[in-house]
């Protein structure tokens, strides 16, 4: 027999809490809805200001400072949108920008790599290295070796499959580039990538994490063509960087 509470209602119904109010304050600025709303379209230029204007009045910084501050900020903003985008663009291949950094390094390294190598180079920790290379053979995209010397080492290298996943995925991100930077003057451009090297150089001269500059070729060199199986199944490094 359900139980009646003196207040009149069956105890589960007490239990619940009150409903939220509809409309009213929780429609105001700052509310949960128009929160959502501002997460799902993403950081506009005029949030980026908005932001700027608010580190102007917390932190006291020099006009070197703030350009410093804006210029990480462009870079690390930046950073993050291609990356979005580019995955929304692959996905329709089954892909994502994680698979292709993998790829692209073990299809175009002169040698076949080893996982260990593979996780400093991409800067993420062995075991998530191991899981995406378990997943990448699985799907027949790259072929793994354990060492005849050393049973703690595996080495990796890409099938005829993968280099095929590898042109499918570089189409759509070399239309993609061109989409996002054709309408940039190319002498502008030129700067910018001579500048990214700088700092590039400059980080890695600061890190501790052993980064192999190698990864990462920014510096302008002829551009490589599509990546294609030489004799002996081995492949060598290309030019051309993995975003």
């Amino acid at each position: 027999m359900l139980k009646v509470s003196q207040r009149g209602g069956p105890r589960s119904s007490l239990r619940r809490g009150p409903k939220a109010a509809r409309g009213g304050a929780n429609d105001g600025p700052g509310s949960v809805a128009q929160e959502r709303a501002r997460s799902s379209r993403g950081e506009t230029v005029d949030d980026a200001d908005l932001r700027l204007c608010n580190y102007r009045r917390q932190f006291t910084a020099s006009s070197e400072n703030e350009m410093y501050f804006r210029a990480t900020r462009a870079i690390v903003t930046a950073a993050r949108r291609w990356r979005k985008l580019a995955n929304e663009r692959v996905k329709a291949i089954g892909q994502t920008m994680a698979r292709w950094e993998t790829l692209f390094l073990v299809a175009l390294s002169g040698d076949e790599i080893t996982q260990g190598e593979l996780a400093r180079l991409i800067s993420v920790e062995g075991p998530t290295m191991v899981r995406m290379l378990d997943v990448l053979a699985k799907d027949g995209l790259i072929a793994r070796r354990q060492s005849s010397t050393d049973r703690r080492v595996t080495s990796n290298r890409i099938t005829p499959k993968g280099l095929r996943a590898i042109r499918e995925i570089m189409g759509i991100t070399d239309t993609l580039r061109a989409e996002v930077m054709g309408s940039i003057d190319p002498r502008r451009l030129e700067i910018f990538v001579d500048v990214l090297t700088q700092i590039l150089c400059n980080i890695d001269e600061k890190s501790a994490s052993g980064m192999d500059g190698d990864a990462y070729p920014f510096r302008q060199q002829p551009k490589a063509a599509a990546p294609t199986a030489p004799r002996g199944g081995r492949h060598t490094r290309s030019s051309e960087g993995f975003s």
